[in-house]
């Protein structure tokens, strides 16, 4: 959960940095809150899932130019170490 409030945290201070629009922020936000309840309730593969489609929103942001290319590596770190805390399927 800690991944988690730090990946909010980041998707946070990238907007107000002005390297993700705040639309795109608010909907990284709401796929994050998403996982976090879903892991909350024990739905591990709910909440992986919910966090499969964080990652390909953050690319496809990426691709549109709405994120910097910093902010998808930070993202992308944050993503990467969270599905590793994740227990196996």
């Amino acid at each position: 959960m800690d991944v988690i409030a730090g990946l909010h945290t980041t998707v946070r201070e990238l907007v107000q940095d002005g390297q993700l629009k705040p639309d795109a922020g608010e909907d990284l936000t709401k796929r994050l809150k998403d996982a976090a309840e879903k892991l909350a309730d024990g739905e591990v593969d709910k909440a992986r899932d919910k966090l499969e489609e964080f990652g390909k929103k953050v690319a496809k942001l990426r691709e549109e130019n709405k994120l910097s290319s910093a902010g998808y590596q930070t993202l992308a770190a944050g993503l990467a170490q969270l599905a590793a805390l994740l227990p196996s399927r």
